[in-house]
């Protein structure tokens, strides 16, 4: 990391948290916390289309970066998308939500991730 770096990283803060490197425990709670705002988000959305195959299918590439195909039921894409919630990973969610914000699948939140 160079000098320039290393002074650009000790200046900067966001949400009156400041960003490290390696990061603080103070970076891992907010970024869990947005995390579990963006899971809410999503199981609502999930549930708002529990009828609508490509809705679920979209919400399937947001958790699990996965679509699926014919030859399943709507209720093994429905259920399976819930499960997929709890193994999104937080800096899929940093790449992926805001695309998925933008098409109306989900709501926007107010927070962002920080350090990536």
């Amino acid at each position: 990391m160079s000098y320039f770096s290393i002074v650009r990283l000790r200046d900067m803060n966001k949400y009156g948290i400041k960003i490290t490197k390696p990061w603080s425990k103070e970076m891992y709670d907010h970024n869990d916390k947005v995390a579990d705002l963006m899971k809410a988000e999503i199981l609502l959305s999930i549930k708002n289309n529990k009828d609508n195959w490509d809705n679920l299918n979209e919400l399937m590439v947001l958790c699990g970066g996965i679509q699926y195909g014919d030859g399943y039921a709507i209720s093994d894409l429905y259920n399976d998308v819930i499960s997929e919630i709890d193994n999104v990973q937080n800096y899929w969610l940093n790449e992926e939500y805001p695309y998925y914000a933008e098409k109306g699948l989900v709501s926007d939140i107010d927070l962002e991730f920080i350090g990536y």
